[in-house]
């Protein structure tokens, strides 16, 4: 049994003033909406209406239902929101909740006509001509909306709109809501900097919706500022504007992410970022991997073996013998737990050497749901033994590091430190004067229960 989420709808629907004013300003603007942020549309909605002599009291409601999404936009205003499921016009509309899962809303819309009038609205606003009865865009707000219609849609249309939030949680946030562990985070943060000198190859995988992205994004702040960055995205959810050299690229109609991955490789970049492995690109972020550019992304798979089973499988087909330059793969998974929704990380997993075409993964961390608690199953010998390889640190400076920067992060989220900016400043506080930092924070928590975790 799903939930119920009730929001406050307009208690008066649109009259036929408005509707009218909308067809007209649609007809007339239309071509010009799609490169508006909201708050300009809505502004040029303003200028229309005005023009049209509406009068002053009825202005901002006009205004508001013209350039916005109308019965929908409390959800898409509403950031506990993450998806929105639009099942024709003849049942509630669906969400999926931050907190509470999958609800049904009191959100209706009136008939089939009110749908086709909603469908057509997103297409001028996301600057679709026509698109055919599959359509995939992003809306100027940021979110990420699929369109399917008849034929292909039977008996009726589909509307499905992805939300991603405005300020993006930083590790700070995942831990506090117990999508990772002091002591994974704590390890991720060493993997991902590695000491400026051996990052490691990173590769996210999950389900859909389980918080790939999410968690790639808490990870880009760690990297070194000085890093030159490029990110390579379909639709554009990546954050690294932390990073000051950071090129951001996108795929066009003419340009692939195939072609934009191998372009990367010409821009001199320290790291690529591939927001989402699908296809053939993945031979090229592969091989910029084995080139000695670092490397990270997400894909869709649900274990680390899925994860090389999918990369040597068509359509990307990465040979095998290069699939050893990957180091860790982190699996999210997305669960429920005392009726409300859960995202995870549940494993990670080192890639070690290739034996008879077979790769070989150790499980370092592993979620027992059991229990309900995050265990080292292996300890990290492998990426331990690289990062002091490339470093000239011993595995036992490592460890040492590893308990230091778990102190660092306790001391975060006792303070609620979770603010990008805040977060930020203190990583790179640390990594110019790591032991002044660390001292000043010694000062304020208890560190027995940290060292012994890593067995320092």
């Amino acid at each position: 049994m799903i939930g119920r989420y009730e929001v406050l709808v307009a208690e008066e629907e649109a009259d036929d003033r408005c509707i009218e004013l909308e067809i007209k300003f649609l007809q007339e603007y239309g071509h010009d909406i799609a490169a508006l942020t909201p708050k300009k549309r809505e502004d040029l909605v303003c200028g229309f209406l005005e023009k049209e002599g509406v009068p002053t009291d009825l202005l901002p409601g006009y205004a508001k239902y013209i350039s916005g999404y109308e019965v929908l936009d409390p959800l898409i205003n509403d950031d506990d929101v993450e998806e929105i499921m639009v099942d024709g016009y003849d049942s509630p509309v669906l969400i999926y909740h931050r907190k509470k899962g999958k609800c049904e809303t009191n959100i209706t819309l009136k008939n089939e006509n009110h749908l086709k009038k909603l469908i057509g609205k997103i297409k001028i606003f996301c600057g679709i001509k026509d698109g055919g009865p599959i359509i995939d865009c992003v809306m100027p707000e940021g979110c990420r909306v699929n369109l399917t219609l008849p034929p292909v849609a039977y008996g009726k249309s589909f509307i499905t709109i992805r939300k991603y939030l405005k300020d993006m949680p930083t590790i700070i946030d995942l831990i506090k809501n117990d999508t990772l562990t002091l002591q994974i985070a704590s390890f991720l943060w060493v993997c991902v900097d590695g000491f400026g000198l051996a990052p490691r190859n990173i590769v996210i995988c999950g389900s859909t919706s389980s918080g790939k992205t999410t968690l790639l994004n808490a990870l880009l702040p760690l990297f070194m500022e000085r890093e030159r960055v490029v990110s390579i995205e379909d639709t554009l959810e990546l954050d690294a504007h932390y990073c000051s050299d950071w090129v951001r690229l996108k795929t066009s109609p003419d340009t692939s992410m195939e072609k934009l991955v191998e372009d990367s490789l010409r821009l001199r970049p320290d790291r690529v970022i591939v927001g989402e492995v699908r296809g053939s690109e993945a031979y090229n972020l592969v091989g910029a991997m084995n080139l000695g550019i670092n490397g990270m992304g997400t894909i869709h798979a649900n274990s680390a073996r899925d994860v090389m089973l999918r990369l040597k499988s068509p359509p990307m087909e990465v040979d095998i013998k290069m699939l050893g330059v990957i180091d860790l793969v982190v699996v999210l998974t997305r669960f429920y737990e005392s009726g409300a929704s859960k995202r995870k990380v549940t494993y990670i997993e080192e890639v070690g050497d290739i034996h008879n075409d077979t790769i070989q993964l150790g499980t370092i961390f592993e979620y027992d749901a059991k229990a309900k608690e995050t265990k080292i199953s292996k300890f990290p010998a492998i990426t331990i033994d690289e990062i002091s390889h490339s470093t000239g640190l011993t595995p036992k400076d490592v460890l040492a590091e590893l308990s230091r920067r778990e102190i660092i992060l306790k001391y975060l989220v006792e303070k609620d430190i979770t603010k990008g900016d805040d977060f930020v400043t203190i990583v790179r506080a640390y990594y110019e004067s790591p032991k002044d930092v660390l001292n000043e924070i010694k000062k304020h928590i208890s560190t027995d229960r940290i060292k012994s975790q890593w067995g320092q």
